[in-house]
C-alpha cells in the first residue's frame, strides 16, 4: 500500500482534500450521518476498502473490523494491511480471529464464523454488481419475490448505489492495494460463473448492462414484498393457527408462513434469518390444511400441527448436521484393508436416524400411506430398514439406475437398468436413495416418474454429500450431510464391493480406480 500525500481526514462531512472522486461518491452512499459511529466489515479486497475510505469521508466515527480465519497463507499481512488503511483515514482499527475447524462446505463455515464475530449491524462493500449476482443467483434457485427483491439498502449495504470498478477506482485514486482473493476466479463457485458468464451474455444480449436493470426491477419487488407483509400480518396475526392460515389466499398464506419460519425456526446470518425456500413453504401450507401432520424441513427442523396449532421444532437427536471427517472413527475389518479407510457413520448411528426417518415418515403419510421405491442396489439396505421402522402398510417397489459404473466419480450421464413393475398414478411415491452427491441422477429420476401423474414425489436420502450437488434440489427426509469423498458401506460400494459393511466408510482404493 502507498500513499500519495494528497489526503487528509476532515474533521465533520466530506473533506476537501479527499480526492473528488471520493467527494463524488459519497452522496451515492447510504451512510449515517456525519459523527455517527459505523463498524465495517473490511476483509482487505478493494469493495471493503473502499467502504472503509467513503465512509470516513463521509464523517462517520468508524470502525473497521477484519476477521482473520487463517486460510490462506499470509492472511496476517492482510490484517495488517487493513490495519494501515484504517489508521491513514482515521479510524480505530479491531483484529478477530475466527477458528474454523475441519469439516465439510469450507466456505459457508467460515462465512458463518465471520459473521458470528462482527458487531451486529456491521456495514458491508456489496456493490451494485453483488446486488444484480445476487438476484440472479436467487432467481436461478426459485427464491420468489423475496429473492428477486435482493439485498435492503441501508447502513448494513451502504454501498448499493455503486459499481465495482467504482470501489476499485477508490483504491487506485488513494493508493491502496486491495487483497486479490483468486477464489473469486474459481468457476467452481456458482456465483462466479454468474459474475463471468451470465453478466456478460445478459449484456450481449439484451444490448445494454443489466446491471443497474436488475437493481430497479429489485427496488420495485421490495416496495411490493413489504405490502404483502403487512397484509399478511394482518391477515393472520397468529400464524400458528392452521385453520387460519389454511383460508387465506395463497399469496397470503405464503407470507404468513414464510414470516412465521423465519421469526419461529430460521438460522440467522448476521441478524438476519435465511428465507425458507418455496418447497418448504409449500409442505408447511400442506400441514396446515391437514394434508399431513408434519413436516421436515432444512437444518433437521420440523413443523408438525396439532389441535390445530402449528409449531416448529428443532430435530431433538441433531441428526442432520455434517459428518466430521477428524470425528470419524478407526474400526475396518481387516478383510476389506487397505481399501477401507475409517467409519464415518457407524451401525449404531445408522439404527438410531433409520428409526427417526422410519417415525417421521409413518407421522406425514398417517392417512395415505405411499409407495416406497428403492434405488438399486446401493439402498438395499436402507430400504429393508427403512420400511421395517415405517409402521404404515406400504409397498415397495425398485428402479436400478446407473451414473457411475465402477468408477468413483458420477458421469452425470443416467440410465435406467430396471423400471418399476407398479402404477404410479394417484400414489404418493418416497424415493429411497442411499446417496446424493451432485444430484442430477436424482433429479432425473424425480422428473421420469412425475411423468405417471403421481399424487406427489418425494425423496429420503440416507446420506448428502456436502457442497457437491450441482442442481438446486429439494430432499424432504435426510439421514447425515457427509464430506465431499467416495464412502463405501451400508450398501454403497465400488465395483460391487463392500456393500456389505455394516457402518459408511471412507473409500481409500489403490490409486487404480478409473475416475470419471
Amino acid at each position: 500500500m502507498g500513499g500519495t500525500g494528497r489526503w487528509r481526514v476532515g474533521v465533520s462531512g466530506v473533506a476537501g482534500d479527499w480526492p473528488r472522486l471520493v467527494s463524488d461518491l459519497v452522496p451515492r452512499c447510504s451512510f449515517p450521518p456525519p459523527g455517527s459511529p459505523i463498524d465495517c466489515a473490511v476483509s482487505g479486497g478493494p469493495d471493503s476498502l473502499a467502504l472503509l475510505v467513503l465512509a470516513a469521508a463521509a464523517g462517520c466515527v468508524v470502525t473497521a473490523v477484519h476477521v482473520d480465519h487463517g486460510l490462506r497463507p499470509g492472511s496476517d499481512a492482510e490484517a495488517a494491511l487493513v490495519a494501515r488503511a484504517a489508521a491513514h483515514v482515521g479510524a480505530r482499527f479491531v483484529a478477530e480471529t475466527a477458528s474454523v475447524g475441519a469439516g465439510p462446505n469450507l466456505e459457508a463455515r467460515a462465512r458463518a464464523a465471520r459473521f458470528a464475530l462482527l458487531p451486529p449491524g456491521a456495514a458491508t462493500g456489496h456493490t451494485m454488481d453483488d446486488q444484480a449476482e445476487t438476484i440472479l443467483l436467487n432467481l436461478l434457485r426459485g427464491s420468489g419475490a423475496d429473492g428477486l427483491a435482493g439485498m435492503e439498502p441501508g447502513l448494513r449495504h451502504p454501498l448499493l448505489g455503486l459499481r465495482r470498478h467504482e470501489t476499485h477506482a477508490v483504491c487506485a485514486a488513494l493508493g491502496l492495494d486491495p487483497v486479490r482473493d483468486p477464489s473469486n476466479d474459481d468457476p467452481a463457485f456458482l456465483r462466479n460463473r454468474v459474475r463471468h458468464e451470465l453478466l456478460p451474455l445478459c449484456a450481449d444480449v439484451a444490448g445494454r448492462d443489466p446491471v443497474p436493470l436488475l437493481a430497479r426491477q429489485a427496488g420495485v419487488l421490495r416496495d411490493e414484498v413489504t405490502l404483502l407483509n403487512e397484509l399478511a400480518r394482518e391477515a393472520a396475526p397468529d400464524p400458528e393457527n392452521a385453520r387460519a392460515v389454511a383460508a387465506l389466499p395463497v399469496a397470503l398464506a405464503r407470507r404468513a408462513v414464510r414470516q412465521w419460519l423465519q421469526v419461529a425456526g430460521g438460522s440467522c446470518e448476521g441478524g438476519q434469518a435465511y428465507p425458507p425456500s418455496s418447497a418448504e413453504v409449500g409442505r408447511v401450507m400442506a400441514v396446515a390444511a391437514g394434508h399431513a401432520v408434519a413436516t421436515q424441513l432444512s437444518g433437521g427442523r420440523r413443523v408438525s400441527r396439532s389441535g390445530g396449532r402449528l409449531s416448529v421444532e428443532p430435530h431433538a437427536s441433531d441428526s442432520v448436521t455434517p459428518v466430521i471427517r477428524d470425528e470419524a472413527g478407526d474400526a475396518v475389518p481387516s478383510w476389506a484393508e487397505p481399501q477401507v479407510g475409517p467409519v464415518l457413520v457407524d451401525q449404531a448411528a445408522l439404527a438410531a436416524r433409520v428409526a427417526e426417518l422410519g417415525a417421521q415418515i409413518t407421522a406425514d403419510y398417517a392417512d395415505d400411506p405411499p409407495l416406497l421405491v428403492a434405488v438399486l442396489k446401493g439402498a438395499m439396505l436402507f430400504m429393508s430398514d427403512l420400511c421395517r421402522a415405517i409402521a404404515l402398510p406400504v409397498d415397495v417397489d425398485f428402479m436400478a439406475v446407473s451414473s457411475y459404473g465402477s468408477a468413483t466419480r458420477t458421469s452425470g450421464v443416467v440410465r435406467i437398468v430396471k423400471d418399476l413393475d407398479s402404477e404410479l398414478e394417484g400414489r404418493h411415491v418416497l424415493v429411497v436413495e442411499d446417496i446424493i452427491d451432485s444430484g442430477l441422477t436424482l433429479n432425473y429420476l424425480r422428473h421420469y416418474l412425475h411423468a405417471r401423474s403421481p399424487k406427489s414425489v418425494e425423496v429420503c436420502a440416507l446420506l448428502v454429500k456436502e457442497g457437491e450437488q450441482r442442481v438446486e434440489l429439494d430432499l424432504k427426509y435426510v439421514g447425515f450431510q457427509i464430506p465431499a469423498s467416495f464412502v463405501v458401506g451400508y450398501g454403497l460400494d465400488v465395483a460391487e464391493r463392500y456393500r456389505n459393511l455394516p457402518g459408511v466408510h471412507l473409500y481409500v482404493g489403490s490409486g487404480d480406480e478409473e475416475q470419471r
